[in-house]
């Protein structure tokens, strides 16, 4: 008893006296004393070391101090408290005291003096870990790792540490008696969704004041699905970003919009960035056929991906500048790890089929219908037996059960300085409509090599050829289209078995087999992309990067219609043909420097700055010719007409950026970037563009206030504002143009064909954004919600010019586009036991779009120029047309709503009775998924919904006009027949005297939808006999695509937009169905 008590004396003579100098002010009143304790410790640089269950026991602290001494402080805080303390260094250790009853003394249980505890944190390759969070476990106590990844800590002589770091494993190892600690942290793969990939970096998802959303491409709900574009696996899965597959043709392009349209002639596609490099996503089709455009990103494995980052919001996206106004896709490839060599081996084969059929009138009911739209106007019946007529399914003709398969193959490994990643595809997809399919090579190489402490060097580098066997299905002249309207009493074939080509109905429309057959319409494309990169460490802290990247696109484009009578072409023309070389050569060139400091362990810095140099040249050349000699025989020279044209333009972007991000405490981020991009599409006046972008985060979580509710994980309020830029414009747009053909007396002849606008600037957008960030129950539960407001103003119009200019127009930075909404994301846990496991995924997002300033009037676009309008107060996508009431039962016509109140029904071009019908933009778009596993059984299912746009059903517009030759869906049987029929459906009447096929409410259809995107389940084979046989992981999975969808439009499928732009959007011109897919695969690892 004695020794302890002159034990805890001769502690306290320890205390140093620059401790005690400290001054303290602070007022308490019935605090818990491990409250008090806290409070305490914010005001001197003392570490508290105590059992939490031992402070249950001490009674309410109150006292009130100005300017007092840490040892007054102290006094007061344990006056008539069961507990004491002693100070050792800088730490103030709380222990028990009891009374003894013999000798009226305390008595202080022993507490052994603290020891100082040093080591070193690295990560599997060795290199140290700066800022690892080094704490006592059941403590206050807890340290930071330096640059170098080392650490001290003063502990007692018992306890355990406990080691966590963002994206790396949290492991806990006991302290007693080491001297030396060197711990080696794992990465934890499921933790790397918390770090997200920014411009020119990384940043850890507790420290971002942005709008970002981060999809991890590894996990298994995404891995087993038969995708085979990047952007198909966003669709659905991330608020703020809708993405429309605008075709279901192999390989064919989706519409992807970020927080909605802010362009009406400009670009509204996002920036794609991989690996660093930018990524050229210009449409190229058009130079032979008219086939829907090629996807170039179709030529990106899936595969390959690592991760996705959607830099959403101005803040994030304007370190990218001029080309960020529609926000910013960053992708990372999967690279090699320090480890032993894994090969691993993919495959999955399945088919594809249209899920839905328009129901078509047959042949005896077509031709009734012919007849009776005759007779309506006074003409005779043009079919004599209308019953004898046989009915050709065209549809079931067309559409067939198509193939799928994928073949992978990858190496990954490495050693401390060198990692490695290579592999190789290949996915052939036959199309559900004859003629069409697509195929595609790819190899992927990505290199790392740590040279020295110092010098680090790698590559990154994909390369890869595609096919694409294209048919004309996206306008009103393709197959599909054709197989719709096309007589059902024509024969497919005949009777010898040979296609048919004869149509005594209609002479100008093919037979669709016959097209798929005799027409070549093929696409070739082979791509490099890629970057070379070298890092150096200046200082510690201080870094400098340089990288020259490259994206290299060659399409070649074959199309040829044989000399023969089997097509109207062919029959016109004598055979005709296309081949056209399209290269796209883009390069560029990044210096960064990169500076990471902490000061103090509460103040974090990162500053970076850097220089970027890009430049890109587009070069087509198109040979056509006529009239061939023979059908063997192809190639355009054998054709005795002939022409040929060719194309070239270059654009070049030198850019200066910086961006700092502040931490304080790990409470308080701040952002600011800027950007300065001289473009070479922009004369002198406005060459340069100014992009600036500031941000804050609050961690609300990290207070006291708060770390006592333990159910709260943290909660961060974020608020930001950035412009971005637009300079998708074309490369000439700006300058005065001179075009050939004006020749005179013989003379070739030269004239202006554009103004130049030595003043033309950048498309402008502004965007604000708020948000809130909340987890709960140790990350089980996270929520996340941000509202938006995104205004481009300075848009790129054609203004018109008095004639006495000689012009018709100048293009002029003139109206603004606005968008708002409010995106939502919730992340559940739901049951998370060691041998089942339950999760849910669910977003929402709501865009309004509106065109707030128009100076030049409203401007006609769409189907025939006047049922879409771009009219200022409304949003972009707005279809105007009759509003029909009913059908009158006297006459058979519509009645439509007279808005002018003259008793006429103009023609609808004229627009005075037109009234807005809808628009094609959702009221709200998003996802909901649903994960299990159970052992080694593990299944999801996704459901993707779109809510509230109108589509502008083009094929109901041609067949349900009932004026021509064209077949009927089975709607026309509820057709107005006679006086005092209640019909939904006007009366037949050839030549549509009354205008009854005007556009109008009638070919306008809800488009929203709920989809059963797919469904995925897989089982993991893991033993020790597969062991054995050098077999890691067998995995056999099974998924289905596009399974169920759940809507009132009438058309094939509502995820349709056949022209692939905004001002145009929402318009099924008898567009390539989507597919349903079902699959079954394996996955090896070795």
């Amino acid at each position: 008893m004695k020794l302890a008590i002159i034990l805890c004396l001769t502690t306290l003579l320890q205390v140093n006296a620059a401790g005690y100098a400290q001054k303290i002010s602070l007022s308490v009143k019935n605090a818990p004393m491990e409250k008090a304790l806290r409070e305490i410790k914010k005001q001197v640089n003392y570490n508290f070391l105590y059992n939490t269950q031992m402070l249950q026991a001490s009674k309410p602290v109150n006292f009130s101090v100005t300017n007092s001494s840490l040892e007054e402080v102290l006094r007061l805080c344990f006056n008539d408290q069961p507990l004491t303390y002693s100070i050792v260094d800088e730490t103030i250790i709380i222990s028990k005291k009891t009374i003894l009853k013999s000798e009226n003394q305390v008595q202080v249980e022993e507490v052994a003096p603290p020891q100082e505890i040093k080591g070193t944190v690295t990560d599997s390759k060795g290199v140290g870990l700066p800022g690892v969070s080094v704490k006592l476990k059941k403590s206050t106590i807890g340290v930071t790792t330096d640059i170098n990844g080392n650490f001290t800590i003063n502990i007692p002589e018992a306890g355990t540490l406990v080691f966590s770091y963002i994206g790396f494993i949290t492991i806990e190892l006991p302290a007693n008696a080491r001297a030396a600690m060197n711990v080696v942290m794992e990465e934890d793969q499921q933790a790397l969704s918390e770090v997200v990939v920014v411009g020119y970096g990384t940043q850890s998802k507790k420290d971002v004041s942005s709008a970002i959303g981060s999809l991890s491409v590894g996990s298994k709900k995404l891995a087993d699905l038969p995708i085979t574009s990047p952007e198909q696996l966003l669709q659905g899965r991330v608020g703020g970003v809708n993405i429309t597959q605008d075709t279901g043709t192999p390989g064919g392009r989706s519409t992807v919009r970020i927080r909605g349209a802010s362009s009406i002639t400009g670009g509204n596609d996002p920036l794609y960035v991989v690996d660093g490099v930018p990524v050229n996503t210009g449409n190229y089709n058009g130079a032979a056929g008219g086939a829907v455009a090629q996807n170039p990103l179709s030529n990106i494995s899936p595969n390959d991906i690592e991760s996705i980052d959607i830099l959403k919001d101005a803040s994030a996206s304007a370190i990218y500048g001029s080309r960020a106004s529609n926000g910013v896709i960053v992708i990372t490839t999967k690279r090699g790890k320090e480890d032993q060599t894994k090969i691993s081996y993919n495959t999955y084969f399945g088919y594809q089929e249209v899920a839905k059929r328009i129901p078509l009138l047959g042949g005896p009911e077509w031709g009734e219908l012919i007849n009776e739209a005759n007779v309506n106007v006074g003409n005779a019946p043009p079919i004599a037996n209308p019953g004898a007529l046989t009915t050709t399914d065209w549809q079931e003709e067309i559409f067939r059960r198509a193939p799928i398969h994928n073949n992978e193959l990858s190496l990954s490994g490495g050693t401390k300085k060198t990692q490695y990643f290579l592999s190789g595809s290949y996915l052939g997809q036959t199309g559900v409509v004859i003629g069409s399919g697509f195929t595609r090579g790819n190899v992927r190489f990505n290199f790392d090599q740590t040279i020295n402490d110092r010098l680090k060097v790698g590559i990154n580098m994909s390369m890869n050829r595609s096919k694409t066997d294209r048919v004309s299905t996206g306008d009103r002249d393709g197959i599909v289209a054709v197989a719709i309207v096309k007589s059902p009493a024509v024969p497919a074939r005949n009777a010898d078995g040979s296609l048919n080509p004869n149509d005594p109905y209609i002479s100008n429309i093919d037979n669709p087999l016959i097209i798929a057959d005799q027409v070549r319409n093929d696409a070739f494309s082979n791509r490099a992309l890629g970057n070379a990169f070298l890092e150096f460490k200046i200082l510690d802290g201080l870094n400098f990067r340089s990288s020259i990247g490259v994206d290299y696109l060659s399409l070649e484009e074959v199309y040829f219609v044989p000399p023969n009578k089997l097509t109207v072409v062919g029959r016109t023309t004598n055979g005709t043909g296309t081949n056209s070389m399209t290269q796209d050569k883009g390069w560029i060139n990044e210096n960064t420097l990169n500076y990471n400091k902490t000061f103090k362990e509460n103040h974090r810095f990162n500053v970076l700055l850097g220089y970027s140099n890009q430049e890109s040249k587009f070069d087509r050349t198109i040979a056509s010719a006529s009239n061939f000699a023979l059908e063997a025989i192809q190639t355009l020279g054998s054709a005795s007409i002939k022409n040929s044209t060719s194309t070239g333009s270059s654009w070049g972007l030198t850019s200066y950026f910086s961006r700092l991000n502040y931490s304080f405490k790990d409470k308080f981020n701040l952002a600011a970037s800027y950007r300065i991009d001289g473009s070479s599409r922009f004369s002198e006046n406005n060459k340069y563009g100014r992009f600036p972008s500031v941000s804050a985060a609050y961690r609300i979580g990290q207070e006291d206030f708060l770390k006592d509710l333990t159910w709260v994980e943290d909660v961060k309020v974020r608020a930001s504002w950035g412009r971005t830029g637009n300079q998708e414009i074309g490369n000439f747009t700006s300058r005065g143009l001179f075009g050939g053909g004006f020749n005179y007396i013989g003379l070739s002849g030269l004239a202006q064909t554009q103004l130049a606008n030595p003043d033309l600037s950048w498309e402008s957008t502004e965007q604000t954004n708020l948000g809130l960030d909340m987890s709960f129950f140790k990350g089980r539960i996270n929520f996340s919600i941000d509202a938006y407001k995104k205004n481009t103003s300075g848009l790129l119009l054609a203004v018109s010019l008095p004639r006495t200019s000689g012009f018709t127009s100048s293009l002029q930075n003139v109206g603004n586009v606005e968008n708002k909404g409010i995106e939502l994301s919730l992340n559940t846990v739901n049951i998370d036991k060691t041998n089942f496991k339950w999760s849910t995924d669910f977003n929402i997002s709501f865009n309004r779009n509106e065109v707030t300033n128009l100076p030049g009037g409203d401007i006609p676009l769409g189907f025939n120029g006047y049922a879409s309008v771009i009219k200022e107060g409304y949003p972009l996508g707005t279809f105007f047309g009759w509003n029909i009431l009913r059908v009158n039962p006297a006459t058979g016509n519509y009645d439509v709503q007279d808005l002018n109140g003259d008793g006429n029904i103009p023609l609808a071009s004229t627009t005075l009775d037109n009234v807005v019908l809808g628009n094609a933009q959702p009221k709200f778009t998003g996802g909901f998924t649903n994960s299990v596993s159970y052992k080694n059984f593990d299944a999801s299912v996704f459901l993707h919904f779109v809510y509230g746009n109108m589509i502008f059903n083009q094929a109901e517009y041609s067949y349900g006009r009932l004026h021509t030759w064209f077949n009927s869906s089975t709607l026309a049987r509820n057709r107005w027949r006679k006086p005092g029929d209640i019909a939904t459906l006007h009366r037949a009447a050839w030549g549509d005297p009354t205008r009854n096929g005007s556009v109008s409410n009638r070919v306008l259809q809800d488009g929203s939808f709920l989809r059963v995107k797919n469904i995925a389940m897989g089982y993991n084979i893991k033993n020790a006999a597969m062991k054995k046989a050098g077999i890691q992981n067998l995995r056999i999975y099974a998924a289905g695509q596009n399974i169920f969808t759940f809507t009132d439009y009438r058309g094939y499928d509502p995820e349709v937009n056949a022209n692939g732009n905004d001002t145009t959007l929402g318009f099924d011109m008898s567009s390539y169905p989507q597919a349903r897919s079902f699959s079954l695969g394996l996955n090896a690892t070795f």
